[in-house]
């Protein structure tokens, strides 16, 4: 059964003074992660937008190097820098997609994917969608939420795959990012969301 992409012109996170707003980091990069939708690698895991998402992160990443949570921290990094706001000084900023959960973790604002499918009314529009893949035995991809629904969520990923090459898996070595739809079981045994409350 082939997904469908809803139109986003209906989305909360196109309107709003975000300044105003509760967790207006997280919203405004979902929103500006929607914008990005379409960028493309140049090359392997390269280009001049790829390399933009890998230097915000610290320390940065060269080109070639995956990119998924480079886009989260490129995301949210230009979101604070926009609003004049800062994240809080313990939250990840590497592309290594473990040091999120292991935050969240920490910090309890972890929500295992099992608790989402319970009451998915937990997961918000800006919270980070983390991905277990068991034959690495850890968090390996991660995207932002831009729409949450009883059977899942909607995504912005980068370093991944059109939807309909993935359509039932998670792809974290694609060539740009992409919308994409993701139910429960995608995110893995060990997968689940981290709360981005600023």
């Amino acid at each position: 059964m082939q997904k469908i992409l809803p139109t986003v012109s209906g989305d909360k996170v196109r309107q709003g003074d975000y300044t105003t707003m509760n967790r207006p980091i997280a919203l405004r990069a979902a929103k500006e992660a929607l914008d990005n939708v379409g960028v493309q690698e140049v090359g392997n895991n390269a280009g001049k937008a790829v390399e933009t998402y890998q230097k915000a992160c610290i320390p940065p990443v060269p080109p070639g190097s995956p990119w998924c949570a480079a886009f989260v921290v490129y995301r949210l990094r230009n979101a604070g820098h926009d609003l004049a706001l800062e994240i809080p000084a313990d939250f990840p900023r590497s592309a290594y997609c473990p040091d999120f959960g292991n935050w969240a973790r920490r910090t309890k604002n972890w929500l295992p994917a099992s608790e989402a499918k319970a009451d998915y009314t937990k997961v918000r529009i800006g919270d980070l969608c983390c991905f277990w893949f068991a034959p690495l035995n850890r968090l390996a991809h991660i995207g932002i939420v831009t729409g949450v629904f009883p059977w899942g969520v909607y995504t912005v990923e980068g370093n991944t795959s059109p939807e309909a090459e993935d359509e039932d898996k998670v792809e974290r070595d694609g060539d740009g990012v992409f919308r994409k739809v993701r139910a429960w079981h995608e995110l893995g045994a060990n997968g689940g969301f981290v709360a981005v409350d600023f």
